[in-house]
């Protein structure tokens, strides 16, 4: 299965818990040359170290650079605690009720991609992004980090659990996304 284009954002519908979901974002996030890959995990449920260790077990070795954003309601569990992470692996914390805070960390994260370097993102999961935000302030931010990640011909997916939201909730979101992948 050839993968998307740089610059193309994709929504992936899958169950929150299952192998699908899985599958559908460790395709998506290793397109290509290990040594040149970036990659950019926005996660509101795993710790750092599960994301490095899902990595390394599907791959053996880390990409070029990995950075992580922890945006979990875990009381007490942040990143702080992953001092014992590989070398190139990036930890940033972001409050899950403060969405103008979670752009400006991605926002600085982009900044700092190596121009050499192919970024690839996945966003775990807008389900979760939904239960601090309302639809049309997700849209807002949607449309400007999807732009973002265009801008830099980044990779994206973005993961979405239809089960858990009403069709009108994916049709507004839909139009921000340069495709869909229904693994439901």
């Amino acid at each position: 299965m050839t993968g998307p284009r740089p610059g193309t954002n994709v929504l992936v519908l899958a169950p929150s818990l299952g192998e699908a979901k899985r599958a559908a974002c460790l395709n998506l996030l290793a397109p290509g040359d290990l040594d040149t890959l970036d990659v950019l995990r926005i996660t509101y449920s795993s710790s750092p170290r599960e994301l490095v260790d899902e990595w390394l077990a599907d791959h053996e070795e880390l990409p070029g650079r990995m950075g992580i954003i922890d945006v979990g309601d875990r009381a007490g569990v942040g990143s702080a605690g992953d001092t014992d992470l590989p070398e190139g692996v990036f930890v940033t914390d972001a409050n899950p009720n403060d969405i103008t805070g979670l752009g400006m960390r991605l926002n600085n994260y982009l900044n700092d991609v190596p121009e050499e370097s192919q970024l690839v993102v996945c966003f775990d999961s807008l389900t979760e992004l939904l239960q601090f935000a309302d639809v049309q302030s997700a849209f807002k931010f949607l449309h400007m980090f999807t732009g973002q990640l265009r801008q830099v011909d980044a990779v994206g997916h973005f993961h979405l659990d239809p089960g858990a939201h009403d069709d009108q909730v994916i049709s507004r979101l839909k139009p921000v996304f340069d495709d869909a992948i229904d693994q439901t």
